[in-house]
């Protein structure tokens, strides 16, 4: 009889709840709300191209397709003759480029002033670059450490080398 009675005691769920529980289980098929479309493939490009239009605002004359040329521009002629002035019609155009890759190609360049502010830069970006670009970025300073011309070179990138 006491088994009986512990039977009575507990509480009785009613269909409703039975019917709830059954609604939130994993199992059960899920209704999709019907304002609710997926997006079209139409407006998905239509968003990536605004955005795209947006960063181009931002950058302004960075932003252009001649920017993109000048800077193909200076990886095509980096090693050669052309390439002192192709960097100088840059800087003038542009000033300093905001790439890693483009400002590591600039510590080549002949002028002691852009170089040394080349070599800043990429110290204040140095900490968000992979391992690899940072060991690059340390042998080209003590590269320049040993072999500028310039004095003011040389004692930035010995500088900077140490706070590395």
């Amino acid at each position: 009889m006491a088994r009986y009675q512990g039977e009575d005691e507990r509480e009785k769920i009613s269909w409703r709840e039975i019917d709830r529980k059954r609604d939130r289980s994993p199992h059960a098929p899920k209704e999709t709300p019907e304002h609710r479309e997926r997006p079209s493939r139409q407006s998905e490009w239509m968003k990536k191209q605004y955005r795209k239009e947006a960063d181009k605002l931002f950058l302004g004359k960075k932003g252009t397709q001649k920017h993109q040329k000048a800077l193909d521009e200076i990886e095509r002629t980096y090693g050669t003759d052309q390439f002192d002035s192709t960097v100088r019609s840059y800087l003038e155009e542009y000033g300093l480029p905001g790439d890693w890759s483009t400002l590591s190609l600039l510590l080549d360049y002949s002028d002691a002033e852009t170089v040394s502010q080349v070599t800043t830069a990429m110290k204040n970006l140095h900490d968000s670059r992979t391992a690899l670009e940072k060991q690059g970025f340390k042998a080209k300073l003590e590269i320049l450490g040993m072999t500028s011309r310039n004095g003011d070179v040389r004692d930035l990138a010995e500088e900077i080398l140490k706070t590395l």
